[in-house]
């Protein structure tokens, strides 16, 4: 792709530069802002890459202009996860009604984006700088786990995706125009799903909420037995019903208005971030403040 130079307020000079400068979407940058109201890993990296501070207004002018450049020469995992965010979660469905959640456990694995609306959908991202080593096991636990799996990945890992996995995982292509191209569609794991799998990667407020909604009540036995005893009875519930009990559950997994209108306020390029922050009132509000003061 053609680069436009007078696109970008920012430029690094090699591709060990542009590595640097993605850290700045970094989890760790926003864990600073949100609770200290300024980064030293943030600064250090515009001072590693004599970045003109200058130049920007507002800190969300920083990560916007970052953003721009990584979409053309540099585009890793957090890039992928946003364009997940904006094109999927926000622009086919609603805050309202859906959820998004990122780094999913699932069995052995770790899902970059599960999001929930009637069902269930995994997003595995093989970015362009990933290899394809863990994709079969990968696909293979969240199949017991997810309605439907999707491996959003580059043109040039498609062959090899198409060719290697089974045909019920939906293949999408991250564009070099930065959109998302359906190769193949996911088909139904309704039939697939483990519900061993799917109750080990709830958390204990949700698996014994899913069982009092559908049993009744919760099993009269010690805690020490709770567990043993509600995975047994989680094993009865029919396939479609754990689908459906377990998405309306996790849909309520951090789910809070002041979350919500943080993800409406802030730039294209950090949604995926606002999406996957589990901040407090307080540090969404110093998240923010700091997003739009100048750079310190």
């Amino acid at each position: 792709m053609k680069k436009n130079k007078e696109l970008f307020l920012i430029e690094p000079s090699n591709k060990a530069d542009a590595s640097t400068l993605a850290r700045i979407f970094s989890s760790s940058v926003f864990n600073e802002l949100a609770k200290k109201g300024s980064s030293s890993l943030l600064n250090s990296i515009i001072k590693e890459l004599n970045i003109e501070q200058s130049s920007f207004s507002k800190l969300s002018d920083l990560f916007d202009s970052a953003y721009k450049y990584l979409q053309v020469v540099y585009r890793n995992e957090y890039l992928y996860k946003n364009t997940i965010t904006n094109k999927l979660l926000l622009g086919k469905h609603s805050l309202n009604t859906s959820k998004m959640l990122t780094e999913f456990r699932v069995s052995s694995s770790k899902a970059d984006v599960l999001i929930l609306n009637g069902t269930s959908h995994i997003y595995e991202v093989k970015t362009e700088l990933d290899s394809l080593e863990r994709l079969e096991q990968q696909v293979e636990n969240y199949s017991k786990f997810a309605e439907h799996v999707h491996v959003v990945t580059s043109k040039g890992h498609l062959d090899k995706i198409l060719n290697n996995m089974p045909t019920n995982i939906g293949v999408i292509e991250l564009t070099t125009k930065n959109t998302l191209k359906t190769i193949r569609k996911s088909e139904s794991n309704m039939e697939r799903l483990s519900s061993s799998v799917i109750f080990e990667s709830l958390r204990q407020s949700e698996y014994c909420k899913i069982i009092k909604k559908h049993f009744g009540s919760l099993p009269e036995v010690s805690n020490a037995l709770m567990f043993k005893e509600c995975r047994n009875l989680f094993d009865k519930l029919p396939h479609n019903e754990c689908n459906k009990l377990v998405v309306d559950t996790l849909k309520q997994r951090n789910a809070t208005d002041y979350q919500r209108a943080f993800v409406e306020s802030v730039p294209e390029s950090l949604k995926a971030m606002a999406v996957s922050t589990h901040f407090s009132k307080t540090q969404i509000n110093n998240l923010s403040y700091s997003l739009s003061k100048g750079i310190i």
